[in-house]
């Protein structure tokens, strides 16, 4: 059988190899998910990723496995596998994990900032400045600018799990795409900048305050938003 299956091939983020093709099917599966192709609920069946992906059932079986442990979708004996339905629940969570792990690995990032480090986030928030809407990409300035700043407190753990929540956050926005979820982008700006300042500063306290408030205003934003969309 031919392998259509080719846009994310490339070397693993682990190591230095080529990924399976079952690592390929998983990461396109994994990203149509985060921007929306497959939503909350849809029925995911075997044969027809098979056929859509140009290979064998035996990769997309293992990617699909390996999707439901993660959680991104539900096994149905004998039916296919549901793409894992979507709560207000899951929203409070998602945030609730945020607030627990942000503001404390911020400061802890403001602690052990250095020039190099700072010169990288004063260019993140430079390419946030006078863009006319949010950025989704999974590369956007304003999630590297966090993970960035997760990657300062020297916590692989808490970095993984941080970019485990934004991908659950870039879910959200694009789930409904009428909906506005997102803060104004002047509003991220200024708030990544205070933050910026406030770690140049060397005020620990203060950056975990800042970046409290920034994600709860997200969390307010994005929870008003939803509740609105299933009223």
């Amino acid at each position: 059988m031919t392998t259509h299956i080719l846009p994310l091939t490339g070397a693993s983020p682990v190591a230095d190899r080529p990924q399976s093709l079952t690592e390929q099917i998983h990461d396109r599966m994994r990203e149509e998910i985060l921007n929306a192709t497959w939503k909350p609920g849809d029925l995911v069946l075997e044969a027809e990723l098979a056929s859509r992906y140009g290979v064998s059932k035996t990769p997309v079986r293992e990617a699909l496995r390996l999707l439901s442990q993660q959680g991104w979708i539900i096994t149905m004996p004998r039916k296919g596998y549901l793409v894992r339905p979507l709560r207000l629940h899951d929203i409070k969570e998602v945030f609730e994990l945020r607030l627990l792990i942000e503001p404390g690995l911020f400061a802890h990032a403001a602690r052990r900032a250095d020039a190099a480090r700072m010169t990288e986030l004063h260019e993140l928030v430079a390419s946030e400045t006078g863009a006319a809407f949010a950025d989704d990409s999974p590369r956007s300035p304003g999630r590297e600018f966090h993970l960035a700043i997760a990657r300062m407190a020297d916590n692989a753990r808490a970095t993984g799990i941080l970019t485990g929540l934004l991908d659950e956050v870039r879910r959200l926005h694009q789930i409904m795409p009428e909906v506005p979820t997102h803060p104004p982008v002047s509003h991220v700006v200024s708030d990544h900048q205070a933050i910026l300042q406030a770690m140049e500063a060397g005020d620990a306290d203060r950056v975990q305050k800042l970046v409290r408030d920034h994600i709860q205003d997200s969390a307010d934003r994005m929870m008003d938003a939803f509740r609105a969309a299933i009223d």
